[in-house]
């Protein structure tokens, strides 16, 4: 019970600590800020558990997995919640009403794309120049981790048939 107490008090400092690190520098990088806290927080929970019960026993890896699955749901909520065209559209009808003409002029799939290159040139992964859009070199380590992962999961990119 102490493990998966320590592991729920442990996630809930860390969605505060991201909180308030999230309103005092702002800015796109929400993610890689919560692994930051989460990792710190979560490597903290770690060594308090092995201090207490070492690898070997299950209330270690209790509080290991049940902190590890909280930080990857809030990872993946918000992250759901951020590129979601229901959730957008939600928040934009709870700030002001709209028309099906505004909503369809704001979710048309120009301004969709155009929104998403706009974050990803905010959270630096590439960047536009009068050629067209390159990647940073932080856009290259992020495509070589997607790869890495690809390749280590076995999830490979579909061919289309048509090039076979």
């Amino acid at each position: 019970m102490i493990a998966l107490s320590g592991a729920l008090a442990c996630f809930a400092a860390a969605i505060a600590v991201h909180a308030v690190m999230c309103r005092v520098w702002g800015g796109t990088n929400i993610v890689p800020r919560f692994i930051f806290v989460g990792g710190l927080l979560g490597i903290g929970l770690a060594w308090a558990l092995y201090d207490s019960f070492g690898w070997a026993k299950p209330q270690f890896w209790c509080g290991v997995l049940v902190y590890g699955l909280c930080c990857e749901l809030y990872l993946f909520l918000f992250t759901l919640a951020m590129g979601s065209v229901s959730a957008n559209l939600l928040v934009n009808l709870s700030r002001h009403a709209m028309t099906m003409a505004e909503i369809e002029e704001l979710y048309d799939s120009r301004v969709m794309v155009s929104l998403r290159i706009d974050r990803l040139v905010a959270a630096g992964l590439f960047e536009e120049s009068s050629a067209g859009l390159k990647l940073t070199q932080k856009g290259e380590w992020t495509v070589r981790a997607f790869d890495w992962l690809r390749t280590f999961f076995r999830h490979f990119p579909i061919q289309n048939d048509d090039n076979l």
